[in-house]
């Protein structure tokens, strides 16, 4: 008798716990973040629907090796990351939904990012190679790619290797389509490794050297960029080539998400377009926030340049996307040196 009482207070105090535990929201949403920008969204979104979202942070190239990893069988229910191009990879791998339509208007450059299966929603976007260069370096600061391969910049320029930081990959594909696309443009990219180019792993690396004085001009991701000349080392100065080309940051979904999760997934990218999430993701104070909205309002950052004063460039994201591999393997064993 005494075990069956014992046995039934335990199933008791388990179902109460359920009910005290269980997210009121239900499961709740499993967003991979690349975005400095994710959890705070995120947290915003649980307040105003009541829906439970477990961030997970990543890096972009971390983020896209585990959806990849994962393949049919994600853990994710919503990725969030720079990078249209590798949006098309993952899409090509049979990895994504389709047919999601932005939940609000956008901007004329917001809409041209729109691809036709709706594999992904452009949320912003930032620029994919910038310069970066010390303010009292009497090197000239470079107008166009083409600059990069004269001599005043010989020995002088690092970049991050697309290999481990994700949304260097479009600022390669931008620097071989101005030299003629894939695979002419590969003379450009290997003129710059004649005349010294530094390949380090990650923004942060290639930005240690450049203040070190190994290297005089750095390429980077525009937020990045600012973020850092802005917030962390006031010595340094944003340069930007002309053309500047468009990387935008993307929301994508797994394939065969459907029912609840599906309905919850778009609810939040609804909220990441609307006017409260983007204020939360442009006061984040972190490099992430500096992005250039797709939607007429808000404004950006006030320290960003004006798009009227830059020339904007887009990148085909399907062209480039379903090549990146190629390109990557290439970069690796000619100008990295690290492949087979």
């Amino acid at each position: 008798m005494r075990r069956l009482i014992a046995a039934g207070f335990a199933i008791i105090v388990v179902v109460v716990a359920g009910f005290v535990l269980w997210p009121s929201g239900g499961q709740g949403l499993v967003l991979y973040s690349a975005l400095d920008y994710g959890s705070a969204v995120g947290k915003a979104f649980t307040r105003q629907t009541g829906i439970p979202v477990k961030v997970i942070r990543l890096s972009t190239g971390a983020l896209l090796a585990r959806i990849t990893a994962e393949g049919h069988h994600p853990d994710w229910d919503i990725a969030w990351f720079d990078g249209a191009t590798a949006s098309v990879s993952l899409d090509r791998a049979g990895l994504l939904t389709h047919g999601l339509k932005p939940p609000t208007q956008l901007t004329a450059t917001g809409r041209a990012m729109v691809p036709p299966d709706g594999a992904y929603v452009p949320t912003g976007f930032t620029l994919a190679g910038v310069f970066v260069m010390k303010k009292d370096t009497t090197l000239p600061p470079p107008t166009t790619w083409n600059d990069l391969t004269s001599k005043p910049y010989r020995d002088a320029v690092g970049m991050n290797d697309p290999a481990i930081s994700g949304p260097t990959y479009p600022a390669l594909a931008g620097m071989l389509k101005q030299a003629g696309g894939w695979p002419q443009g590969k003379h450009f990219v290997e003129a710059l490794k004649v005349d010294g180019l530094h390949v380090f792993a990650k923004n942060d690396a290639t930005l240690a050297a450049l203040q070190a004085g190994t290297i005089r001009l750095a390429g980077g991701q525009a937020s990045g960029a600012g973020n850092t000349a802005e917030n962390v080392d006031k010595d340094l100065k944003v340069v930007f080539p002309r053309p500047a080309y468009i990387l935008p940051n993307v929301i994508t979904l797994p394939r065969g998400l459907h029912g609840r999760l599906r309905r919850e997934a778009k609810r939040f990218i609804a909220f990441a377009l609307s006017q409260a999430g983007q204020r939360i993701r442009l006061h984040q104070n972190d490099g992430d926030s500096y992005y250039w909205p797709v939607t007429p309002s808000p404004a950006p950052r006030s320290g960003l340049a004006p798009l009227s004063s830059l020339d904007l460039a887009p990148l085909d994201a399907a062209r480039w996307g379903a090549r990146e591999k190629t390109v990557i393997a290439w970069f690796a064993q000619a100008i990295d040196g690290t492949g087979a």
